[in-house]
């Protein structure tokens, strides 16, 4: 007897399921890593990315469990415990998968919000955001009540409605979520004001997504070709296999943008990964920035100017900025004219000199 007739497909979905989870976590480290070295910091679609890492792992986990009681082996060859056990781990990973694929979605959403300050570009992620997020929640909810309960997992001889077509749609759904997210980040590096070959390679970077809906594609067809098999735990393992991809493409394209070189064409072209962008200098924290930066600079010429002439001994700088409400002449703080925006600064030195003897 061969081993495939032997071991059937479980030690080839075991170790493809293993290699993924590894890859996935390794991305997700490598991201953290890289992300906490640069800035010193982690932003929230960092915490989403480690969130989609543990329930990444808490499905392959449920994969393998299945593999242990025999999924991979013919259907005929396992008990009616053991058929019962595999059925128990298929529900909780087709639920765990779901919430992988949503919280892997949000980071990306997340990261893309976070380098465009354009008011338009953050409500379509917003936008984009809320859509995966009630499509996670009807698909956990759904999932989880397939079956009546109380054996809610007993898909060969609970009453269950048509599972084939809601996965169908589940699946299709995600792949417009895709091609949704695609989309927006391709509008804000279009509107970069950056070399053609920087643009070519953000989009190299987004566009990896793409690979997400090739593999969902594989899924559809998987699933549904092994859908009415006489032998569902022998030959649905292209199926399983499949889904796999999907999720780990899943969580390593939406850590790919933080890796160093990635981060460097972003910065290069004004972005900042951070949160924030070099060129959005509306908020508050930018003009704070900004006013520290000039006045540091201006201190600096001051002070050299001053310097050359060799008789300074000591220098006292006072600097007062009033913005908003200045009382001028009859103009209060409550005027509508254009005085209340005028920032008046007054600057008073002192410099004791003395004369150097000859």
């Amino acid at each position: 007897m061969s081993r495939l007739e032997h071991e059937g497909w479980k030690p080839a979905v075991e170790v493809v399921t293993w290699f993924l989870m590894t890859t996935a976590i390794l991305c997700v480290v490598t991201r953290l890593g890289t992300k906490y070295w640069i800035f010193r910091r982690w932003t929230p679609d960092d915490y989403l990315s480690i969130l989609s890492m543990i329930f990444c792992a808490a499905q392959s986990l449920a994969v393998s469990m299945a593999t242990v009681n025999g999924y991979g082996k013919h259907y005929t060859t396992l008990s009616k415990e053991t058929i019962d056990a595999i059925l128990k781990s298929a529900y909780a990973a087709g639920i765990l998968f779901i919430v992988t694929m949503c919280l892997s979605k949000l980071a990306l959403i997340q990261f893309i919000w976070s380098i465009t300050p354009a008011a338009s570009d953050r409500r379509t992620a917003i936008g984009l955001e809320v859509s995966t997020g009630l499509w996670a929640a009807i698909g956990v909810l759904v999932s989880a009540f397939e079956c009546k309960p109380p054996r809610t997992w007993d898909l060969e001889n609970g009453h269950c409605f048509n599972v084939g077509a809601w996965w169908n749609y589940l699946s299709i759904s995600n792949i417009l979520l895709e091609i949704g997210i695609i989309i927006q980040a391709l509008l804000i590096i279009v509107g970069v004001h950056a070399h053609w070959t920087k643009k070519a390679t953000l989009t190299s970077i987004f566009g990896l997504r793409i690979f997400v809906i090739f593999a969902l594609v594989g899924q559809i067809v998987c699933t549904n070709r092994t859908r009415s098999s006489d032998d569902p735990t022998f030959d649905t393992w292209s199926a399983t296999i499949s889904t796999q991809i999907v999720q780990c493409l899943s969580v390593v394209t939406s850590c790919s943008p933080q890796f160093k070189p990635f981060m460097d064409s972003l910065r290069s072209t004004g972005m900042r990964i951070d949160g924030l962008t070099s060129y959005n200098m509306t908020s508050a924290k930018g003009y704070e920035l900004s006013s520290l930066r000039q006045r540091s600079a201006m201190r600096g010429n001051e002070a050299h100017e001053l310097m050359s002439m060799n008789t300074i001994r000591s220098q006292h700088h006072t600097s007062i900025i009033a913005s908003g409400a200045l009382s001028d002449g009859d103009n209060d703080g409550d005027s509508q004219s254009s005085q209340t925006h005028i920032i008046k600064e007054t600057r008073t030195f002192t410099v004791t000199e003395s004369v150097r003897g000859v």
